[in-house]
C-alpha cells in the first residue's frame, strides 16, 4: 500500500511541477516579448537601425497609418516589407530629423503566446520633444505578431492604427472576438 500512495503522490507532484513551468515558461515568454517591443522604440529613438532589424523577422511587415499625422503630412498608409525597408525607414530624412527628440513608447500590451507564435494588442505612443517641450505626436493601437526563431523572440508584423480611426477599434475589438 505504502508503494501504491507512493506512486500517486509522485504523479502528482510530477503534474504539479509541469504546470509550474508551463506558467513559468509563459512568462517568460511574455517579458521576453515586452522586452522586445520596448527594445525596437528604443533602438528607434536612438537612431540604431541595426539593433531595431534584428528585432524583426527577415520577412516582416510594417504597416502604420497616417505616418506624417501631427506633421503636416498626408495620410497614406506606410507599408515596409522586410528588415531591410524597415532599417530604410529609420535612415530616411524624415525620421533622422527628429532625433534626438524622440521617444517611441509601447504598452500596455495584452500578449497571447501559443507556442512558438505570439500576438499583442495595446497602445503605443511617440512624442517629439519641441523647445522645452514634450508633445503627444502619435497616439496608436498596435496589433503586433511574433515568431520565436531559434529560441529568440521576434517581430514578424505590426499594424499601428492612430487612435480615433475605425481600423484601430477594430483593433481592439478583435481582443475580445467582438465584431462591431
Amino acid at each position: 500500500m505504502e508503494n501504491a500512495e507512493t506512486e500517486r503522490a509522485l504523479i502528482e507532484l510530477r503534474g504539479r511541477l509541469d504546470r509550474q513551468e508551463s506558467r513559468l515558461q509563459l512568462a517568460e515568454d511574455q517579458l521576453a516579448i515586452m522586452n522586445l517591443m520596448t527594445r525596437y522604440g528604443l533602438a528607434a529613438d536612438c537612431g540604431n537601425d541595426a539593433l531595431a532589424m534584428a528585432c524583426h523577422t527577415k520577412d516582416a511587415e510594417y504597416r502604420v497609418s497616417s505616418p506624417r499625422a501631427g506633421r503636416d503630412g498626408g495620410h497614406e498608409d506606410l507599408v515596409l516589407q522586410g528588415r531591410g525597408a524597415i532599417g530604410e525607414m529609420l535612415r530616411s530624412d524624415l525620421h533622422q530629423s527628429m532625433l534626438p527628440d524622440t521617444a517611441h513608447t509601447v504598452g500596455p500590451s495584452d500578449i497571447d503566446v501559443r507556442g512558438d507564435s505570439a500576438r499583442a494588442i495595446g497602445y503605443s505612443r511617440l512624442y517629439l520633444r519641441e523647445g522645452e517641450q514634450p508633445r503627444l505626436m502619435r497616439l496608436s493601437i498596435n496589433d503586433w505578431t511574433f515568431h520565436r526563431v531559434s529560441g529568440q523572440w521576434l517581430i514578424a508584423t505590426r499594424t499601428s492604427r492612430l487612435v480615433g480611426e475605425s481600423a484601430a477599434q477594430d483593433i481592439l475589438c478583435s481582443l475580445s472576438g467582438s465584431e462591431r
